[in-house]
């Protein structure tokens, strides 16, 4: 039984294999380091409530795949869409085994003053505290919705339209680049812990940012794992699906994506979630991603044409 399910998973491609290795890894660091043992249900409600619901529409989509005759196109997007809702139970396994204290067991420094000091050198102050000159409601109304919805609508979105396009390679390579970047991310959540300007250097600020949704962002805190700062993902997952869509859509679609991506970007610093250097090293993994996947992109095993879609070896 082992070793079936084992020459099931080799046949994976390796962004789907990563959603099963990274939480695995996670939940092995936190045995190694003790955080595991300070699990908490009461500070962490929201984060396993979202565990509990990925975990059961990925086990619900299982159960479809194998008991119900579904069409090839359903069967086609439920076989290659799980792993982007799965990827997501590692960044909360991150919160709820409390990686936090497995940096602190690692002796691993938290990295906020040298953020700082290269945003220094590099702007002569450190961003954040820069535009908040800028703040007006307005402003901060477009700015609160570019990061709490523009962030998902882009790749999500993506990957929606290629499958309504019915164009499986654009599809897959949207989704390698989603993975690789969230799972990129995380590692350097851990390896450069960086807890951001609005943690850091909060008494720092002098004009206050009047934010309109202090339910919701006490809500998205409640997820959040305590140093994730560098790179900013908020930059990077947007920027990787520009980078790899950019070629296969019209100006117009081109100058709504950029703008969209250049907002959220812009959010990140303006709602003082996260340094320039952050902004900068998410936008060169974002660039890096994209260019790997670019030039790596292999034939795949499925027909370019959904509505032939016939699941070669369903990996």
């Amino acid at each position: 039984m082992i070793h079936t399910l084992f020459r099931k998973f080799q046949q994976w491609p390796f962004d789907k294999q990563l959603v099963l290795i990274f939480p695995l890894l996670i939940i092995f660091i936190a045995l190694l380091s003790g955080s595991l043992w300070t699990f908490q249900v009461t500070n962490n409600r929201a984060a396993l409530f979202c565990i509990g619901l990925f975990a059961v529409l990925v086990a619900g989509f299982n159960f479809l795949l194998r008991k119900c005759n579904l069409i090839p196109r359903a069967e086609w997007f439920i076989r290659e869409f799980w792993p982007v809702l799965a990827i997501l139970i590692s960044y909360l396994l991150m919160r709820v085994l409390r990686l936090e204290l497995a940096i602190e067991y690692f002796s691993i420094p938290q990295r906020d003053s040298l953020m700082i000091e290269i945003d220094n050198q590099l702007f002569g102050q450190t961003l954040p505290l820069y535009i908040q000159h800028w703040i007006s409601p307005t402003f901060t109304l477009l700015m609160e919705t570019a990061y709490l919805h523009f962030y998902y609508l882009l790749p999500i979105g993506s990957l929606l339209y290629f499958f309504w396009q019915q164009q499986a390679e654009r599809f897959m390579q949207m989704r390698k680049a989603i993975i690789y970047t969230q799972v990129g991310g995380y590692c350097c959540y851990f390896l450069m812990p960086v807890k951001g300007p609005i943690d850091f250097i909060s008494e720092q600020f002098v004009v206050p940012l009047n934010a309109g949704h202090e339910v919701v962002y006490a809500a998205v805190n409640s997820f959040r794992f305590a140093y994730d700062c560098f790179p900013s993902l908020h930059t990077a997952l947007p920027w990787a699906a520009l980078f790899i869509s950019w070629s296969w859509h019209s100006s117009l679609m081109r100058t709504i994506m950029l703008g969209m991506t250049l907002s959220i970007t812009l959010s990140t610093m303006y709602l003082r979630y996260h340094y320039g250097a952050d902004v900068i090293a998410g936008f060169c993994w974002a660039f890096c991603v994209a260019w790997v996947i670019k030039q790596h992109n292999v034939a795949l095993p499925y027909k370019n044409d959904l509505s032939d879609y016939s699941p070669i070896g369903k990996p």
